[in-house]
């Protein structure tokens, strides 16, 4: 995709506090941008600091870190004039509204 939306995406994530250094990675694909991201190398520290407590190994998941990421980031979107999906799991796809839509607020 060559009509700058990537760089709309990336500017609409720093505008809401995700720039560099948040892990999140974007790249264009014909459908749209691709907004994607690893958690492995922020948690994995604590996991390992506190693997000897079963608890907290019991308790470790990032599914619902998942989640709750692409909820904020779809509103995000949402608020800025874009359309999201869930192509994958851990995946955003972003798109723009289709000429005449108008975000729900």
């Amino acid at each position: 995709m060559s009509d700058g939306l990537a760089h709309e995406v990336e500017a609409v994530l720093a505008d809401g506090g995700y720039g560099g250094g948040s892990g999140l990675v974007v790249q264009e694909s014909a459908e749209g941008v691709l907004v994607s991201w690893s958690a492995d190398a922020l948690i994995r520290p604590t996991i390992l600091a506190h693997a000897s407590d079963p608890a907290l190994h019991a308790r470790v998941t990032l599914a619902g870190m998942h989640s709750a990421l692409e909820h904020a980031l779809a509103a995000l979107f949402l608020d800025a004039g874009f359309r999201t999906t869930v192509p994958a799991e851990g995946v955003l796809l972003v798109t723009r509204m289709r000429t005449g839509a108008r975000p729900h607020r």
